[in-house]
């Protein structure tokens, strides 16, 4: 893990202990005040915090969980001076715990980029229950403003086309009434082809997943690498991670395939998805692997897998 050289901030942000770090429970606080709570500085983590975070522990990603069991996943990103949270996720979090009130907030750190917070409010009271920002006026009043205009357009639309009925006369009903069942058979026969398309489409599907149980004996999935897979995360295709790999994060062992090294992986499991996180890097530099090697996975036994590099794909370059 790479340490930029932090600039000072101001006390916003600070860290949670002092004297000997207590690796297991590091922390840092925060206090919201002020107008712009999702400038850089405010988002940034305190160095020392991250220059004590063990590297097996560090992730891209971080999850913020409250008292309340409510959660909330941010990305981690840095800058030539210091390590910061994304703005998407951050944002989030702040909005909808309404923060900005002279809040203290402190973040706990129980491992793999995984935070218990506290709020407090000014008067040191602890904030045990969701707080949410309420929809203003404002924003009320627009949205009836824009409900108006669209329903004087219909209306203005329903009497034009009334308009033109009437004046249409009895030769012409004749070939309305033809030109709407040409419409309907063309409607029709559409309708019947898209149906014909899903179905064969879904045919494909389910033949490619049997044909992957089928081949092999036991469970195994394949991923060709991009560059981005190299350097981050790898992901579990959805299929195979449904049907092998738990609801809950764990660590696997993945094999080479000459069986003289393993490592240590991270398999992190977030909203149905999981990825290969923590340790992936490590082992696509070690292995080694580069971009465009088809890599497939067998499933050995719950939390092991043996790694087979079956080929490469021949294209001038993979990127993302």
């Amino acid at each position: 893990m790479m340490f930029p050289k932090e600039r000072e901030r101001g006390s916003s942000s600070g860290l949670g202990q002092g004297g000997e770090v207590d690796v297991e429970n590091l922390s840092f606080f925060k206090i919201f005040q002020g107008e712009d709570l999702s400038a850089e500085s405010m988002r940034a983590f305190p160095y020392d915090f991250i220059r004590n975070v063990p590297q097996d522990d560090f992730s891209s990603n971080m999850v913020i969980r409250t008292q309340c069991g409510l959660s909330w996943e941010v990305k981690v990103s840095m800058n030539p001076c210091f390590y910061y949270m994304e703005k998407r996720g951050w944002n989030q979090f702040v909005n909808d715990n309404a923060l900005g009130d002279k809040e203290l907030v402190t973040f706990t750190h129980t491992g793999l980029m995984c935070f218990n917070v506290n709020i407090y409010e000014e008067n040191g009271k602890e904030v045990v229950t969701p707080r949410r920002r309420p929809r203003t006026m404002a924003s009320l009043s627009g949205i009836k403003k824009e409900a108006g205009k669209s329903s004087n357009k219909d209306v203005k639309k329903a009497e034009k086309t009334g308009g033109v009925k009437k004046e249409v006369g009895e030769s012409s009903k004749r070939d309305v009434k033809k030109a709407e069942e040409i419409a309907e058979s063309t409607r029709g026969d559409k309708l019947k082809s898209k149906r014909c398309e899903g179905g064969e489409t879904s045919k494909k599907k389910k033949k490619k997943m049997k044909s992957n149980n089928v081949e092999h004996t036991v469970p195994v999935f394949s991923v060709t690498l991009t560059a981005s897979y190299l350097k981050f995360l790898l992901p579990i295709p959805r299929y195979f991670a449904e049907e092998h790999i738990s609801n809950q994060s764990k660590r696997v062992t993945i094999h080479h395939s000459d069986g003289n090294c393993s490592w240590e992986v991270l398999c992190l499991v977030r909203k149905r998805k999981a990825t290969f996180s923590s340790g992936w890097a490590t082992l696509a530099r070690e292995y080694p692997l580069s971009v465009g090697d088809i890599c497939a996975f067998k499933l050995i036994k719950p939390t092991e897998f043996q790694l087979l590099v079956t080929g490469k794909v021949v294209e001038e370059i993979m990127t993302d």
